[in-house]
């Protein structure tokens, strides 16, 4: 007889019993049953993958204002760790769905076969990113949710109902408005403090935050001149949290038959009607003016594949598609034209020969047309005679003179971890040998506008720098009256990374309230305006609104060039962000550290109350 097999069955019948009894009316062993678990497992997961639908490529907008609401319902009831566990699964499930892209990063295949080899390592791979780097950014998250059922007693019940015990908190009425709306408050900071956290920890990646589901809307994006994306983040993390506070009144108001106004709620409503209004507000006031210069910029648009191999061919075919683009939009008599992230992928002062033909075709142009070009390369440093070290390797937005000279360059600042270097690697050399990408480049030092001609100084961002507020804020403090991005989101040809890039840049124009010109490889080659607003792109389509009008279409990739009117002031004012950063930060650090100190007081009163019961009670027994 398998005693294994039948004490298995034995189990199951157990389990199956106990979950039927579980469902009957009023038996609350339903809170303590398997499907209860994995009811709650799936509703985190699914209101994870709601809150990833709100960014492209689906841009579900209206659905961020309730998908973080299922995590604060549940985890509002558990303790520390079940509720830091509920974060993290809502965290996988959201960073798996809208980081799903990065499965196209072709490259870190090849790297990772040194590891061990897997023969499906192709298929494998690529699906495991995703999960590695949700894993990550689930943190984030999880830690909010922690903070949940540790701040939820200590600064919504009072003493003495908190020390009364789970049965009799039950049957007490709901906590004081005021005490809702701190704990609402500070939860929404906390989110807020996290956010800005993995903007700054280890290489940084402020991609996705809850802000980004409304870059699509504009009124409500303009208070992020003020709050950077963040205010927008706190707005959304508000309205989710009062949302399940209004629940939970409701369902009081029924069984009491009382009423009473949800007020946190109401508060939370309150601050985006007020936000929409001096929004629109803002927007008549950002509007070009009379005074304005209009300053013609081009982007040309290769659209060439990345994943492919890198032979002298391909270099010179690459060349060739963006000299004839050059050669067409100079038919436009632009002032100004922009090459893409190295558009060639040559360096263009090395005396390789393949370097020289690359210099002398742009430069030769470049004197033909009388134009300054803005092209994006590999740079090195300079080294003085008798030096014997490698020089530093740059990712490079050159500057060239009408004459085809080089007047300046960016070197970019932030670079990309795994794809530009290697981590750690000067600490731990294995990684680099396992992990190298084929270079490793170092970061530029300062933040220096281009200046192609007096009056025009444009502040450069390369590739995801311009996910980063503060690439562009210190490009606007350093006098810049213009921002740019020159990228190469072609590594991803077939996902909607390129969007998702697009939906994270929009802020920086509002931010700063500069006109943004963006020129990509393969698609998103738009003009921003400083409402945040895409006002021109490559390719257009029909307006659903007007049936004989054209809109921009900067989801559509293709190649292509096109000449942008950008309206330029000489010397604009510094927005409230570039002049002072985060302080909206700091605020919720303030907001948050004040409700983590309530909580530290109430629990050292707790405890005093606990230590003077048990003295009573012990010189009565004695």
């Amino acid at each position: 007889m398998n005693t294994d097999k039948t004490d298995s069955h034995t189990q199951s019948a157990r389990n199956d019993a106990w979950d039927e009894k579980a469902a009957r009316s009023g038996n609350e062993a339903f809170l303590f049953s398997t499907r209860r678990r994995w009811a709650t497992r799936l509703v985190l997961i699914f209101s994870g993958l709601i809150m990833a639908a709100t960014v492209p490529p689906l841009n579900w907008s209206s659905a961020a204002w309730i998908a973080l609401a299922p995590l604060f319902w549940i985890a509002k009831d558990l303790r520390f760790w079940g509720a830091w566990r509920a974060g993290f699964l809502w965290g996988l499930a959201w960073a798996v769905g809208s980081f799903f892209w990065i499965r196209e990063i072709e490259k870190f295949v090849e790297p990772l076969r040194r590891i061990a080899y897997i023969p499906s390592l192709d298929i494998q791979i690529p699906l495991l990113l995703p999960f590695a780097l949700g894993a990550v950014l689930a943190l984030f998250p999880a830690f909010w949710a922690a903070a949940i059922p540790a701040l939820r007693r200590s600064l919504t019940l009072t003493l003495e109902n908190e020390l009364a015990g789970h049965e009799a908190q039950a049957s007490l009425p709901c906590p004081a408005p005021w005490r809702e709306i701190f704990f609402a408050l500070s939860l929404a900071a906390w989110w807020c403090v996290t956010e800005w956290v993995r903007c700054w920890i280890g290489t940084g990646l402020p991609w996705n935050y809850l802000s980004t589901s409304q870059w699509q809307n504009p009124a409500l994006i303009q208070i992020c001149e003020y709050t950077g994306s963040y205010g927008l983040s706190f707005l959304i993390a508000l309205v989710n949290i009062t949302l399940v506070q209004a629940i939970q009144l409701f369902a009081f108001n029924a069984r009491s038959g009382s009423y009473r106004r949800p007020w946190p709620l109401l508060l939370a409503l309150m601050l985006i009607l007020v936000s929409v209004v001096a929004g629109n507000r803002s927007m008549l006031k950002h509007l070009p003016k009379e005074g304005d210069r209009i300053y013609r910029v081009a982007v040309t648009q290769g659209n060439i594949a990345q994943c492919r191999a890198a032979t002298n061919d391909e270099a010179v075919n690459a060349l060739k598609q963006y000299m004839e683009l050059s050669e067409l939009v100079l038919l436009s008599n632009p002032e100004l034209v922009f090459w893409p992230e190295t558009a060639v992928p040559l360096p263009l002062r090395i005396d390789h020969p393949l370097c020289v033909q690359y210099r002398f075709q742009l430069t030769e142009l470049v004197r033909k047309a009388q134009m300054p070009f803005i092209v994006g390369t590999i740079d090195f440093d300079d080294l003085p005679p008798g030096e014997t070290r490698q020089p530093n390797t740059y990712n490079t937005a050159y500057l060239i003179g009408k004459d085809g000279s080089l007047l300046d360059k960016y070197h970019k600042v932030h670079i990309v971890p795994f794809g530009e270097y290697v981590p750690f690697s000067d600490w731990f050399p294995i990684l680099a040998r396992f992990l190298d990408m084929g270079r490793q480049l170092s970061p530029g030092k300062r933040f220096n506008p281009l200046s192609p001609e007096p009056g025009v100084r444009i502040g450069m961002s390369i590739c995801f720098e311009d996910t980063f507020p503060y690439v562009s804020r210190y490009h606007a403090l350093a006098g810049a009256n213009m921002l740019a991005v020159i990228t190469n989101d072609a590594w991803y040809p077939a996902s909607s990374e390129d969007e998702q890039h697009l939906a994270n840049t929009v802020f920086r124009a509002v931010e700063t309230r500069l006109p943004m010109v963006r020129c990509g490889n393969n698609s998103c080659s738009v003009l921003i305006s400083p409402t945040g607003i895409i006002s021109d792109a490559i390719f257009t389509r029909p307006n659903p609104c007007d049936n004989a009008g054209m809109i921009p279409d900067s989801k559509k990739k293709g190649r292509g060039a096109t000449v942008f009117n950008v309206p330029l002031k000489s010397d604009p004012s510094l927005s409230f962000y570039t002049r002072y950063g985060d302080v909206f930060i700091l605020a919720c650090l303030l907001l948050f550290g004040s409700a983590v100190l309530a909580a530290a007081w109430r629990w050292r009163l707790k405890k005093q109350v606990f230590l003077e019961t048990f003295s009573s009670t012990k010189q009565s027994a004695s």
